[in-house]
């Protein structure tokens, strides 16, 4: 028998927790029982079987302890493969502009004004859709507009092409979805009364730059005025009329002391609408990543979140194997306004790092190898492999992975500090903690 490469031991709440990630499972240990296990990590872990058999036993029993015989890497790649090669589900990205009504710092795309759907785009977007559909084997297909600010021109290139999905959808007899990720400003009526009329479930990722003051400093209609107090409006009738949100917290050593305070704008609302359709995530802005102790605020923060009712998690919660990212997955392609295809939003769409392009009768083609280098890049950085992390963690995404495909040394996205790697067990220990 073997301790399993995936546990670890953190100090939690005046005790020791021994999580497993690839299990996703914690137990609790006394001081005592900590250092037995440590002396048996030490000398063998089968003379614990001797030492304290009850012990041992339970270890075994939850797999914290298992059989020599089990490549642990191996089990890993094998649920990747299951997740990231599933072809029953389509994920397809569009950009219907890259023009935006804000212009925050840390914005990584190039605003063009000019940019929109074409007629003749839309025609080619909705061809692919239909074959996609026809595919047997496909069984979901989950539609997503980005940009740029999608709600721009929501009328004239957005609604033809989702109305297309429904259906298309119906013929088929296929199950899709619809999603925005949107600054939240430009949400009116007319948005609201399409869903509901054409009776279309519809998801939002919608973004705030910490509390109101701060949020206002990077988010603004002119000098004098905000976008907060509207937002926060948007988001209100957004949730009475069921619509689900992940209200994205993008924050920094800056903006996150007075985050809690959001909550407060949105305590009128009913408490099961509120559990029901209000996800808050925090993440921090990339430009502003550093090793620090930002986590302390940050738990602080959705701490009382969640005492007032409130769901939120914070960006520490890796999950990228069994939960992988959109990117990460064959069945997923982002469509630039102008046929330019890509697999990640977190960057720009410059048409000379594009990934391939949607031709006339709607079908993607991919650069030469690209779609095979990408689906083969993970599991070839060595720190990972050795890593107790790598069931949950993965060296981050395909994105990172393809970035770092020519490293000598490899990588890491907690930058080989234990104590990183300590924050993110933390945060799952913390999400089975409330679960409970």
């Amino acid at each position: 028998m073997k301790y399993s490469q995936f546990n670890s031991i953190i100090p939690f709440q005046e005790k020791y927790a021994l999580y497993n990630s690839f299990e996703n499972k914690v137990i609790f240990l006394e001081n005592d029982l900590k250092e037995i296990l440590n002396a048996g990590v030490e000398e063998g872990i089968e003379n614990l079987q001797e030492i304290h058999p009850t012990f041992y036993d339970y270890l075994v029993e939850n797999k914290f302890v298992i059989d020599t015989s089990i490549d642990e890497v191996a089990k890993v790649k094998a649920l990747s493969v299951k997740t990231d090669e599933n072809l029953e589900r389509f994920n397809l990205t569009i950009n219907p502009t890259m023009n935006c009504n804000f212009k925050c710092w840390y914005c990584y795309e190039d605003h063009i004004k000019s940019s929109r759907l074409g007629s003749s785009m839309v025609e080619k977007i909705n061809k692919f859709i239909t074959r996609t559909l026809q595919e047997e084997e496909l069984k979901y297909f989950s539609l997503s507009f980005f940009g740029g600010e999608p709600l721009l021109y929501f009328k004239r290139n957005v609604i033809p092409i989702m109305t297309h999905l429904k259906y298309e959808g119906i013929k088929y007899d296929k199950i899709y979805s619809i999603s925005f990720t949107t600054n939240g400003y430009l949400i009116d009526d007319d948005f609201i009364n399409y869903f509901k009329e054409q009776e279309i479930t519809c998801s939002l990722q919608i973004t705030l730059d910490g509390y109101r003051e701060e949020h206002d400093k990077v988010r603004f209609v002119n000098k004098t005025k905000g976008s907060y107090d509207e937002i926060i409006q948007n988001i209100k009738k957004l949730l009475v009329n069921e619509f689900h949100i992940r209200l994205r917290i993008n924050y920094t050593d800056k903006n996150l002391e007075d985050t809690y305070k959001i909550v407060d704008d949105l305590s009128d609302l009913d408490p099961e609408i509120v559990k029901k359709y209000l996800l808050i995530d925090f993440h921090r802005v990339w430009q502003n990543e550093q090793v620090d102790n930002l986590d302390i605020t940050l738990n602080r923060n959705m701490d009382i979140m969640r005492k007032k009712g409130f769901v939120a998690r914070g960006s520490f919660s890796a999950n990228n194997v069994v939960d992988s990212c959109y990117a990460d997955k064959r069945n997923s392609a982002v469509i630039n306004y102008n046929g330019d295809l890509f697999k990640c939003t977190a960057r720009d769409f410059k048409s000379k790092d594009r990934a391939g392009f949607i031709n006339e009768e709607g079908v993607l083609i991919w650069n030469d190898n690209y779609m095979e280098t990408r689906m083969t890049s993970k599991f070839k950085n060595k720190p990972c492999l050795d890593c107790r992390l790598l069931a949950i963690c993965n060296g981050g995404c395909t994105q990172h992975a393809m970035e770092n495909l020519d490293s000598e040394y490899g990588y890491c996205v907690y930058s080989f500090d234990d104590a990183q790697k300590d924050k993110v067990i933390k945060a799952k220990i913390d999400e089975i903690i409330q679960t409970v």
